[in-house]
């Protein structure tokens, strides 16, 4: 009597082993073109004079820094959703864990005059960390939850009128931006957005817009 149910329980197992193996070459692939591709976006976007990269893992991503002709330091972290397993990718989509780049500007030339934090509002870990950054000032910054076509965020600022300037950089962007930052005592502006093949140079476009209008040049 346990014949039929232990041939079925083997043949399932079997199946998946196969579809585990096939799944797990294809999406490898799929990682590593998009990882190619970003990386060479993102060179040609910055021309950086000196490179350095750390992976972070197999199949999991990197940290960068570049080095630019005009003295500005660029960090990058670049993490890709675990696809390439059958069984817990659903699991990853379950919790929106998605393919993702995060952009930092660090000033030379130019001083960030004011800070302005706009934060994904289901994005809790990224919200405690930039409680965590601003500290003290989370306490005297103003604060506006407000509504756009890619979901609500809270806005973290000095000048109201930057209000308007994020909203419309949320919502022009491409792709999906988890949280756009200016910091005033790194002098650093910063951008957590959703990645694809080809979208790199849309989102540093954005940034550096924002990057314009949050600093000024030394005088």
């Amino acid at each position: 009597m346990t014949v039929l149910p232990d041939f079925i329980i083997v043949a399932f197992l079997s199946f998946l082993a196969v579809a585990s193996v096939v799944w797990y070459f294809r999406m490898r692939k799929k990682t590593l073109v998009l990882t190619k591709r970003v990386t060479e976006e993102l060179e040609k976007a910055f021309k950086p004079v000196d490179k350095t990269y750390v992976l972070l893992g197999y199949l999991v991503g990197y940290r960068a820094k570049y080095e630019l002709e005009s003295g500005d330091r660029v960090y990058i972290l670049f993490t890709t959703a675990p696809r390439h397993s059958i069984l817990y990718y659903p699991i990853a989509r379950a919790l929106k864990r998605t393919d993702r780049l995060e952009i930092a500007i660090e000033n030379f030339r130019r001083h960030v005059v004011r800070d302005v934090h706009a934060v994904d509002l289901s994005e809790n870990r990224l919200r405690a960390v930039l409680l965590r950054d601003l500290g003290a000032k989370t306490e005297v910054i103003s604060k506006r939850v407000i509504e756009t076509s890619r979901g609500n965020y809270v806005v973290y600022y000095e000048d109201s009128g930057d209000v308007e300037l994020v909203k419309r950089l949320l919502e022009s962007a491409e792709l999906k931006i988890y949280k756009l930052s200016a910091f005033t005592k790194n002098n650093l502006v910063e951008l957590v957005a959703e990645i694809r093949e080809d979208s790199v140079p849309s989102l540093v476009k954005a940034l550096r817009e924002f990057n314009r209008y949050v600093t000024r040049g030394s005088s």
